[in-house]
C-alpha cells in the first residue's frame, strides 16, 4: 500500500563512519537497538543503510514526532553513558535534523 504525505514531524539524518575495526560489532549491534526504539513516545520510523563502496559507512534516517521527542530518546539511551563510550568506534559523526517535510511518495 503506497501513498504520498506531506506530514509534520522531522527527519533525523545521521552519516557516521565506523573504525574498520569495529564496523562488523556496531553493525551487528543496530537491529537490537530498534526493539527499544520503536517503543519509544514519538517515534515514527527509523533505517539504516550501508554504503555500496564503504563497507563501514552508515546512513541512519529516523522520523519523530518533534525534535524534542528524539532529543529525549538520546538522552533516554545514553542514561548509562554507553553511547557515548560508543562514539569511540566512529571516525565521523554528523547528525542532522531536517523539520520542513517537502513531501513523500510511497509505493
Amino acid at each position: 500500500m503506497g501513498g504520498v504525505s506531506t506530514g509534520g514531524g522531522v527527519t533525523i539524518t545521521i552519516d557516521m563512519t565506523i573504525r574498520p575495526d569495529m564496523a562488523e560489532q556496531v553493525i551487528a549491534a543496530i537491529p537490537a537497538m530498534f526493539e527499544d526504539t520503536v517503543r519509544f513516545p514519538g517515534f515514527r520510523s527509523i533505517r539504516v543503510v550501508r554504503h555500496k563502496d564503504a563497507a563501514n559507512r552508515l546512513l541512519i534516517v529516523e522520523r519523530w514526532d518533534r525534535e524534542e521527542d528524539y532529543r529525549a530518546y538520546q538522552e533516554w539511551r545514553n542514561r548509562d553513558g554507553a553511547m557515548d563510550a560508543a562514539h569511540q568506534a566512529l571516525e565521523a559523526y554528523d547528525m542532522q535534523v531536517w523539520a520542513a517535510e517537502v513531501g513523500e511518495a510511497l509505493v
